[in-house]
């Protein structure tokens, strides 16, 4: 199992006040900490006390772009672990019958036994909290396997109204989380569709090169054709993920983006190339293990930091 921890320094870092004035607050309020030899570090309940977040808005997440490779699992899962340290509740959503966010988090195991969204959708007598699997405290996880291929010809057979599906169904578990985070496949179907209807911010992973700046003008015109078909205007941000800051494309990429109608819809933090998001999985590991810097985690705080003040 991963074991994601934050320190102490990075909370003072976040509240802009000094490790000793956290170290008070803890001292007060009679918290929780915890010490390893690097650092002293707080679960999610304690962090959730120093932290307050109770003026946030809620926040339904769908992560999509019409093409693989852009590293929507990875933004995902990192995304979910940061801001769940943050002292966050946030709740994990695998539609992909790929299943690599459950992979990510270590459960496909735990996963064969746990029902899926095609589960809760097909057969309404199950109850969506049996769907929860636990990652580490702050963290749920509805869990993916290859059964969800047929979900988009459940949805389409059954007629199954899309804008609504998913909070008909998990509403009651919905409430339980301050951010959701939905991890969908790279493909224009049915459960993407319905994914994006359910969330209030689409986040499109786009990957600096002349290949994906195709999937995002694909990815518009879905946007457009759902808007059109349903009435509803979709909240969407593009996150530069894979950048090197030493190639000449990438340079160039975000000066024509920033000059485009894309402009005013890309995100301030970029996601830089970073061999440790790939690493830690050989470890089973997440990039939050350890109290190493690095320019993933780096980026990742960012990307988080961005989420919560979009949700002030």
């Amino acid at each position: 199992m991963i074991s994601p921890k934050i320190s102490v320094l990075e909370i003072a870092n976040y509240l802009n006040i000094t490790a000793q004035a956290v170290h008070a607050r803890i001292k007060v309020q009679k918290l929780k900490i915890s010490r390893n030899s690097h650092a002293f570090f707080l679960g999610h309940e304690t962090v959730k006390k120093l932290i307050d977040h109770k003026d946030l808005k809620q926040m339904i997440i769908a992560i999509s772009v019409v093409k693989g490779g852009v590293g929507k699992t990875t933004i995902a899962e990192n995304l979910a672990i940061r801001l769940a340290l943050y002292g966050l509740k946030v709740l994990a959503i695998d539609t992909d019958p790929q299943a690599n966010l459950t992979k990510g988090f270590n459960l496909t195991e735990q996963a064969k036994k746990t029902p899926i969204l095609i589960d809760a959708i097909s057969d309404r007598s199950i109850n969506p909290k049996s769907c929860i699997l636990n990652v580490f405290e702050g963290l749920d996880l509805i869990p993916s396997r290859l059964d969800n291929a047929t979900m988009d010809g459940c949805l389409m057979i059954n007629r199954i109204n899309l804008s609504t599906i998913f909070k008909s169904i998990f509403a009651n578990v919905f409430n339980q989380y301050d951010v959701i985070i939905m991890d969908c496949p790279s493909t224009i179907s049915a459960t993407v569709c319905a994914s994006m209807l359910a969330s209030n911010l689409l986040i499109a992973p786009l990957n600096p090169d002349v290949y994906s700046d195709d999937g995002i003008k694909l990815f518009d015109k879905e946007i457009i054709n759902i808007k059109e078909q349903y009435n509803r205007d979709l909240n969407w941000k593009i996150l530069l993920n894979k950048f090197d800051s030493h190639a000449i494309l990438p340079k160039n990429y975000i000066e024509v983006m920033k000059d485009e109608y894309y402009s005013e819809k890309l995100f301030k933090s970029v996601i830089r190339n970073s061999r440790d998001f790939t690493n830690v999985k050989k470890r089973k590991e997440s990039i939050f293990d350890n109290f190493r810097k690095s320019t993933a985690k780096h980026d990742i705080d960012s990307l988080a930091k961005e989420i919560i003040s979009l949700m002030s």
